[in-house]
């Protein structure tokens, strides 16, 4: 197992242990010890970024560096709000062409840019490694409270919805109304319905879910780590 795949087998028991430590959590207020666990994980991901791209500076582009270009090197994982910016933070290591020599390592970094819609994970990984270095972030605790219709449904307690004449998984609904955690109308026991409360910990700022972040980061930056691995043969 290399370092950086004990990184990850490592960040993995970190996440279930801060999703054990907000289990039981029973104080009104984030407890310190999920702060703490909380922003070493943000960190520890973010870095394991960099190690990733340090990884191919090591064997793919240090060797073809004189020694003072090598001691100028800074290899980090670019994260950039524009495409134009990824060449800037390439070339502080040295791979400012990257594009052009190695193409596929290169869509590889693009792909994962927060300028994609899709990639809003990273964005909030930057911005709270950065913000962590100056001083711990802080959280706060919502309760999420839902009704649950054949597991199929989730209804809100801020939501307002009324169903009627309609089929859930089936079952017939002849009138229903939530109205902001209130209900009225019949519910069908074979609807199974329910209530889960679940608590949400929330970071600063954005309101971003903390153990959503922290579980998203792992997976994506684990696909990023496989394909280099494919690519770029690490």
């Amino acid at each position: 197992m290399t370092q950086i795949e004990k990184q990850v087998s490592y960040l993995r028991k970190r996440i279930t242990e801060l999703v054990s430590l907000c289990q039981k959590d029973s104080s009104p207020t984030v407890s310190d010890d999920v702060l703490n666990t909380a922003q070493d994980i943000i960190s520890r991901l973010r870095r394991l970024l960099d190690n990733i791209m340090s990884e191919y500076y090591i064997n793919r582009i240090k060797p073809h560096l004189s020694v003072q270009d090598a001691k100028a090197s800074k290899p980090t994982f670019p994260i950039c709000d524009k495409v134009e910016d990824i060449k800037g933070q390439l070339g502080k290591f040295n791979a400012a062409d990257l594009e052009t020599i190695s193409p596929e390592v290169y869509k590889i970094i693009e792909k994962a840019q927060p300028y994609h819609t899709s990639n809003k994970w990273i964005k909030y990984l930057r911005d709270y490694y950065n913000l962590g270095h100056w001083r711990l972030v802080a959280q706060e605790k919502k309760r999420d409270i839902s009704l649950v219709l054949g597991d199929v449904i989730r209804i809100s307690d801020r939501a307002s919805v009324t169903m009627n004449n309609c089929l859930v998984n089936g079952v017939p609904v002849d009138y229903l109304r939530v109205d902001k955690g209130a209900i009225s109308g019949r519910l069908d026991a074979r609807l199974n319905p329910r209530v889960e409360i679940k608590v949400l910990y929330l970071l600063e700022g954005e309101n971003v879910d903390v153990l959503w972040l922290c579980q998203k980061s792992l997976t994506e930056i684990e696909l990023i780590l496989k394909s280099f691995a494919e690519k770029a043969r690490l």
